[in-house]
């Protein structure tokens, strides 16, 4: 065999396992990836490359006016604290054509329902993208509210809860896909006056529940 065909089988074994490596540790990599905030080890369900789409398992029950974990909003993220929020420094535009804006369809308001704190964004695109993979369409209707619709001390706020539906499956996937894709707290909310829903939060970044809070 000559020298040129012997260089390049060596290339083309050291590329193969080069690449088995990478995938190895990808996937090593998705498997223990650690949600620092929760100190939870996660990593169910990634993409091929190894980012990750889910970071718990789905919850068996998520039945109505339920909420995940059993402590508060307020306790368990965190409360609206408007001195430590900046919109200029803590807003982020998220966009994705998977999802419905509801902000894109309705007229009568100046909202945005692309504007998300940025701890919320890494699960939404997440849900975004686990709603997608079970056949259905993620509606995005509340994010960042500065003014009226939601109560003095709400998280929407700070941009740190969303509210969310979807037409293709019931509200209680909905609610199990949310805290599957790492929300730190989802409220499986049946309630009359603002419709059926599910709201999901985050944590304000540095923020560290108290260590008798229930947050799993």
């Amino acid at each position: 065999m000559s020298q040129p065909a012997r260089e390049l089988i060596r290339i083309l074994i050291v590329s193969a396992a080069t690449a088995a490596a990478t995938l190895f540790f990808a996937r090593r990599g998705c498997e223990q990836a650690t949600d620092a905030s929760a100190g939870r080890q996660e990593g169910h369900s990634c993409f091929p490359d190894g980012r990750i789409i889910a970071v718990r398992a789905e919850p068996e029950r998520f039945p109505p006016d339920t909420h995940m974990p059993t402590g508060g909003e307020g306790v368990v993220c965190g409360p609206y604290e408007p001195g430590s929020f900046s919109p200029a420094r803590d807003l982020v535009y998220v966009d994705d054509n998977r999802a419905w804006w509801e902000s894109d369809h309705d007229t009568g308001d100046e909202e945005d329902d692309h504007s998300v704190h940025r701890a919320a964004e890494p699960p939404l695109r997440r849900l975004i993208e686990l709603v997608h993979r079970h056949g259905g369409t993620l509606e995005v209707h509340d994010t960042y509210r500065p003014n009226l619709i939601h109560s003095p001390k709400s998280l929407h706020k700070e941009g740190r809860a969303i509210d969310v539906t979807c037409d293709q499956m019931t509200l209680e996937k909905l609610a199990k896909l949310a805290w599957s894709a790492g929300f730190d707290w989802v409220y499986f909310e049946n309630s009359a006056k603002g419709g059926p829903h599910v709201h999901c939060s985050v944590r304000r970044p540095g923020y560290i529940p108290p260590a008798n809070a229930n947050t799993r």
